[in-house]
């Protein structure tokens, strides 16, 4: 007879005896701006659990400031020392408790940043003091020129900016028009995008009068009432100068409010974003002060609410998302030519629950021309983001909503080419759903590699809990399934769905789940074989359920997981901005294996109809075709076997609660038919009941014999092995373990090497969540 030992949930260990079976060793487990700058990119701090809205508590409301707060300029020595920047200097300056910005709270604020009059082109970033310098510009301008834009920022710990000139002498400005809060509260309120819509322009009268601005002169604007709601509290905007015949400046007031520089403007046509304060009436004045008249259109691109329990929150990230002069060959992009630019699923941003992304875009045109920009999927808009000179950088900043699979389109409205830089600044959070916890999920079983002079690998689990903790289990001793140390590595979050295991090229082992944000967030160990951890990060994604993860022939990592839209999605953790990239839409369920092949990776799963599907993800990152495998009513999750040759076999279970089976043939085609998986012997009360989950599948090293495990509706365990090695034919459902040993989950199955040799195990928990492991080496 066999003795084991369990922990229940109160951590009591008792003793019983189970019969004596035809298995060996049944033990139970204890419960588990240019190419050429060099700089570094700032990090991603790992999100805290998104809350993806204001009025959820996620914070990130906007507050507009009764006046710009003049928080740096060296004209004056405000903030700072006076006299202009020198070439590739950094200027501190304090922003909090500085001209209205309160001293605590602050998220990050909107600034409007201007060079004037530098000596040479250069070009200027912005960023919180006291972080590496973000790979990212704020304005550029050529030499003698006065030009500003808008930027939203974090504020750094000790409640100052840090500001960086690139080239040449030049003075610089640097204003807030509002900030966002770090915490929810009673004032602020949230975003709410607009399809980039031209409302005002004098040179036809939209909006407004026909004619110019006279200098000295102004012109009031109702901005409310249509696109923009009465009582919001501020509007972004893009603000175009057409064709100026001499450099000057704008400046803004809010009826009854002071007036405020607005944007610096040169000759032809200067394009800036601005954060205009709105009045309860909704009107703002426009004054040129310039030395000649102007024509002045604005373009709306969202809102802010007055409400906090309206619009979405802002969320701080900071990357550069396209460079193409560091893209491949570093071609440029050709005259009238197109480019999609992903935006969501980069730097922890979901793919889908973005209400605007703060962008700041530069180009390096060989004519002169236009940028237009709009989501993938949308028709075209008429309304340009930027115009610029031949043979001069040129940037501006815009909130625009991706489109599909969270991408933005951007045409090079130009005779020639340029090369075009999209900066990532921050992210508006719409409302999304959270998560409800999966109850009695699978654990996730996976060896290690050995460490040098061992000659197995540790075996390492995890799996989470009906509450959403993730527990992570280490075994050292593979002799003893008693030895596996549990620990929680969760925190505070809280997770679903069954987590997957790798194990990176440098040896360190990643956890990978799905949190309730819809995310799917990963954990690493921070040295091989250490139990110390990383913070999480957070690799958004907005899917429906929780990763698989495999590694390619370089050891890139890939996660794939499926949307709420069947849609499977890929996350390959390699390149400059990793990604989630659409593998197509085959109304999948979220229950995902994948599988080594010769040339990359082989995903399988199961669409609303009860088929299978298929498809190949190269080590190159190109995909193949879907492959149909068929079915109807099947369900669960499928388990795949790698036959000698990389010829595949799919298990899944039936309608009737029968596992079947398809096998490929040496050319890699599939049967037209499904097999039934072993026969049902007549033994009275003791005959194998219909099986009630997903079945796992595992390859004796010893024997080469596949295996066949899955939890009956009796809750017991029942496995059928092949009558040979290689023959595909099947013998008898039998109980996998003689005593009663009744599991709460799917079983996984694992191949590996301990102490006596290859051998392969089974892993479940009970219905007290109790985890235990039998070794089932076959005789």
């Amino acid at each position: 007879m066999t003795t084991t030992t369990t922990t229940g949930a109160g951590g009591r260990s008792t003793r019983r005896r189970g019969g004596r079976g035809g298995l060996r060793l049944p033990v139970l487990l204890l419960a588990t701006l240019l190419a050429g700058a060099a700089v570094a990119a700032e990090p991603i701090t790992p999100l805290a659990p998104r809350a993806h809205a204001d009025a959820a508590g996620g914070g990130g409301d906007y507050v507009p400031l009764s006046t710009n707060a003049v928080v740096l300029d060296t004209r004056s020595g405000t903030g700072t020392t006076t006299g202009t920047r020198a070439a590739d200097s950094t200027t501190t300056f304090p922003v909090l408790g500085v001209g209205g910005v309160p001293t605590t709270g602050v998220g990050a604020v909107v600034v409007r940043v201007a060079l004037i009059g530098p000596t040479a082109a250069t070009w200027t970033a912005l960023w919180p003091d006291g972080t590496t310098r973000p790979n990212q510009t704020m304005v550029s301008a050529a030499a003698g020129e006065d030009l500003s834009n808008v930027a939203v920022v974090r504020v750094g710990a000790n409640g100052k900016l840090a500001i960086y000139n690139a080239a040449g002498k030049t003075h610089l400005v640097v204003e807030v028009q509002g900030y966002f809060k770090s915490a929810q509260g009673s004032t602020g309120g949230g975003f709410v995008p607009i399809a980039h819509t031209r409302v005002v322009d004098t040179r036809n009268g939209l909006g407004t009068n026909t004619g110019t601005i006279a200098a000295g002169g102004s012109r009031t604007l109702t901005l409310t009432g249509g696109k923009v709601p009465a009582g919001a509290a501020a509007a972004f905007v893009n603000v175009l100068v057409p064709g100026a015949s001499t450099a000057g400046w704008l400046a803004v007031a809010p009826s009854g409010g002071s007036q405020r520089p607005l944007m610096n403007y040169e000759t032809g046509s200067t394009q800036s974003g601005a954060v205009l304060t709105l009045p309860a009436d909704g009107k703002v004045t426009i004054y040129n002060k310039g030395s000649a008249a102007v024509n002045v259109v604005l373009a709306l691109e969202g809102y802010f609410a007055a409400n906090p329990a309206q619009g979405a929150g802002l969320r701080n990230v900071t990357s550069r998302l396209l460079n193409t002069r560091t893209v491949g060959a570093g071609v440029p992009l050709a005259a009238n030519a197109t480019i999609d630019v992903q935006v969501g699923g980069t730097n922890g941003l979901p793919t889908r629950g973005i209400a605007g992304a703060v962008l700041n875009t530069v180009v390096t045109p060989d004519k002169a021309g236009y940028l237009k920009a709009w989501p993938v999927g949308e028709a075209e808009p008429d309304v340009s983001v930027m115009d610029f000179k031949a043979d001069s950088w040129r940037d501006n900043a815009m909130v625009l909503k991706p489109g599909t699979d969270g991408k933005i389109r951007i045409r090079n409205g130009s005779s020639g080419t340029i090369h075009l830089i999209v900066d990532l600044q921050g992210w508006f959070a719409d409302p999304l759903p959270a998560i409800p916890v999966a109850k009695d999920t699978r654990t996730t079983v996976m060896q290690a590699a050995p460490a040098t002079g061992a000659i197995a690998g540790t075996l390492e689990y995890a799996y989470v809990d009906d509450s959403g903790r993730l527990r992570y289990g280490h075994q050292d001793d593979l002799g003893s399934f008693n030895s596996v140390q549990w620990t929680t590595i969760s925190g505070n979050e809280a997770f679903t769905g069954q987590p997957a295991l790798t194990q990176l090229a440098d040896g360190r082992v990643q956890v990978s789940a799905q949190h309730q944000d819809g995310d799917i967030w990963t954990i690493t160990q921070t040295a091989a074989g250490a139990a110390t951890w990383t913070a999480w990060a957070d690799f958004g994604g907005s899917v429906a359920g929780p990763p698989v993860v495999a590694k390619l022939g370089d050891n890139t990592a890939v996660q794939f997981a499926v949307d709420a839209d069947g849609k499977l999605w890929a996350y390959a953790q390699t390149g400059a901005v990793p990604y989630w990239r659409n593998l197509g839409d085959q109304d999948l369920t979220t229950a995902l294996d994948v599988v080594p092949v010769r040339d990359g990776v082989r995903v399988f799963g199961l669409n609303a109809q009860g088929a299978v599907k298929t498809v190949e993800y190269y080590n190159d990152g190109s995909v193949s075709a879907w492959t149909d495998l068929g079915g109807t009513g099947l369900t669960g999750a499928p388990e795949v076997i790698t036959r000698p040759g990389y010829v595949l076999q799919v298990f899944v279970r039936g309608a009737s609660g029968a596992i079947v089976t398809k096998t490929q043939d040496v050319s890699g085609a599939w049967p037209a038919d499904w097999r039934t998986v072993g026969t049902y012997p007549d033994l009275g009360a003791d005959t194998p009941p219909p099986a009630a989950g997903s079945p796992t599948a595992v390859t004796d090293a010893s024997t080469g014999r596949i295996s066949v495990v899955v939890r009956g509706t009796n809750s017991e365990l029942y496995q059928v092995t092949e009558t040979s090695t290689g023959s595909d034919t099947w013998g008898n459902w039998t109980k996998s373990v003689a005593a009663s040993d009744p599991s709460a989950t799917d079983p996984t199955a694992l191949a590996y090497t301990g102490t006596n040799g290859a051998s392969w195990l089974i892993t479940f928990r009970d219905v007290n969540d109790a985890s235990r492991i039998y070794d089932l080496k076959q005789g």
